[in-house]
């Protein structure tokens, strides 16, 4: 769509225009782009200068499409709504000999020069023009207006949210395509500003979020959806369980993946997730939850959201690293819950006990994977041979935090007095109690109750390699000694609600006293510039547990080297 013979108001918006249209293919270039519009238009390009403008939305100012380069920033704009009357083209004609004045906008100390239109009929002339032009665009403009002409000249390198363009890239580009040398910091707001013109202001995006949730509370019946904020209305956390997940929680396993990562926007935050694994082994997303900060209260508050909208499950446990927050969070939350964190613990194990780390990566985790208490202590005992260290170093921690072996001794305990009561009834009843010998030893089988010596068919709730064998022996299909959570008719009712998607934002139906609402930015500096940090902070213990002493890798002692061990057998 085309906006011609209108007037810019001091908004920025396009006023009085008539209106008329164009077909135009997506790889055109700017000429062609003129040519068609000047057609359209019956404009004379001899003797009138045609000036192309668009919204892109109501936080920037128009764009405007000069060369090529504009040109292809304005298809991929378009390519997001291909509707006629999505992003029309405002349309505005003056003299050819006009001189156009360039500005800067926070200063009124006079113009920065101007650049005379020439006639650019022969398409090398318009390319020398386009560099010259811009050359001395960037060189005579400083501060903002070099932010925004550089940074809407790298806005489609920012229209795929995949592509990473960093701003020594812009750097590298400014310099060999144009000849203009930016600084890093320079570089960085213009890649800030691109961004901006994409997306909008970030601190805008607080404001819209009480709208926001209010449709998705509308939209998907069920959900729970919490914004807290201070005192002074600035943002605090934001809690998002959708009704799709909560309503299928009797259909997979009562166990809880929970996380933190930074989040890469203007305003320093952290997500906190919640995932779980559904009957085909998906992750499934639980809850979303952005927090200003990683702390006691952030964790606390969302296992509070977390309880309300999914509440207490018997044999629920939480998975995480070993953040301090998390395990006081869950402690008083839930109370007795178990806890897990046998990954995150072997990333301290590696960094702590460097000698013999790769044959105690195998070992850690074949003890952890333990199913009974003699599978447990003879991993365990490998791993003192390797390195005393980490056998101490682990039972310090309490190995219900990091082994299988908690949840085996509730179960397999038990499961061992009944066997034994079985036992001596095998002659009598010999349909549901069975001996499996693998290699040299034998493991008994209560089909039963669904329980092997091994451990592994009640901890997984799934037939073990001795209970297979033993149902093979009896003939009988293991479909029946499935937990209900691995069944298809579970996985089935897990999504059973349909997502579907929300309204495009123009149709919603907002109350007023949901858009007067009030939410402004964190408190607190903004992100500063330069690259945001990809870990977590550091608990007290992890930090210190990095500043270790050399160790020897002769003997394995600490504060000193295989070249300075007193320990060496001693040369003949």
């Amino acid at each position: 769509m085309l906006q011609l013979n209108g007037n810019w108001d001091n908004y920025g918006r396009f006023r009085d225009f008539e209106v008329d249209a164009i077909v135009v293919d997506e790889n055109a270039s700017y000429s062609i782009l003129i040519s068609t519009i000047a057609a359209q238009l019956l404009i004379d390009t001899s003797e009138k200068l045609v000036e192309i403008k668009y919204m892109v939305n109501d936080n920037c100012p128009p764009m405007e499409i000069r060369n090529d380069m504009g040109v292809r920033v304005y298809m991929e704009t378009k390519k997001e709504n291909k509707n006629l009357g999505s992003y029309p083209l405002c349309i505005s004609v003056r003299d050819f000999n006009m001189e156009l004045a360039i500005t800067n906008d926070n200063t009124s100390a006079g113009s920065y020069g101007s650049l005379k239109l020439l006639d650019m009929s022969s398409s090398p002339a318009k390319e020398e023009y386009q560099t010259t032009a811009l050359y001395a665009l960037v060189k005579t403009v400083n501060g903002t207006s070099r932010q925004h002409v550089v940074g809407s000249m790298v806005i489609p390198k920012y229209c795929d949210p995949t592509t990473v363009y960093t701003p020594k890239d812009i750097q590298t580009d400014m310099l060999s395509e144009h000849g203009v040398n930016l600084s890093y910091m320079q570089a960085w707001r213009v890649k800030e500003k691109a961004l901006q013109f994409l997306r909008g202001n970030p601190a805008d995006s607080y404001s819209k979020l009480p709208k926001y949730f209010y449709i998705l509370e509308e939209t998907y019946h069920g959900s729970v959806v919490k914004l807290k904020k201070t005192s002074d209305e600035c943002f605090l956390y934001a809690f998002v369980a959708l009704c799709t997940s909560i309503s299928g929680r009797q259909h997979y396993r009562p166990v809880v993946v929970v996380d933190g990562t930074f989040l890469k926007s203007a305003y320093r935050g952290i997500m906190l997730t919640a995932r779980t694994m559904d009957a085909a082994g998906t992750i499934l997303p639980l809850a979303y939850v952005v927090v200003d900060s990683e702390n006691d209260a952030s964790w606390k508050w969302f296992f509070e959201q977390f309880k309300q909208a999914y509440g207490e499950r018997p044999s629920m446990c939480v998975v995480s690293d070993r953040n301090e927050s998390i395990l006081k969070a869950t402690s008083i939350v839930y109370t007795g819950m178990p806890h897990s964190c046998m990954w995150h613990i072997w990333t301290n194990i590696r960094s702590k006990f460097k000698k013999g780390h790769l044959q105690l990566h195998e070992l850690y985790f074949a003890t952890a994977r333990s199913y009974t208490l003699d599978e447990f202590n003879e991993s365990m005992s490998k791993n003192e041979e390797v390195d005393p260290r980490v056998k101490s170093y682990l039972y310090d921690i309490g190995y219900h935090r990091w082994s299988r072996l908690h949840a085996t001794v509730n179960k397999t305990w038990t499961m061992t007095s009944n066997i034994a009561e079985s036992l001596n009834a095998v002659r009598a009843s010999t349909d549901h109690i069975h001996t499996v010998l693998d290699g040299v030893k034998g493991y008994i089988v209560c089909l039963e109750n669904k329980k092997c010596s091994c451990g592994q068919f009640q901890l997984e709730e799934l037939p073990c390699a001795h209970a297979l064998e033993a149902l093979r022996h009896r003939n009988e299909t293991y479909e029946n000694y499935f937990s209900p959570y691995y069944t298809r008719e579970s996985l089935l009712r897990t999504y059973e609600i349909p997502v579907n998607p929300l309204p495009d934002e123009s149709k919603w139906n907002v109350p007023q006293h949901i858009l007067d609402e009030v939410v402004n930015p964190p408190m607190g500096d903004k992100r500063q510039p330069g690259r945001p940090q990809k870990e977590r902070y550091k608990t007290y213990d992890e930090i210190k547990s990095k500043k270790y002493k050399v160790s020897c890798g002769n003997c394995g002692g600490e504060g000193h080297n295989k070249r300075s061990c007193k320990n060496a057998p001693k040369k003949k």
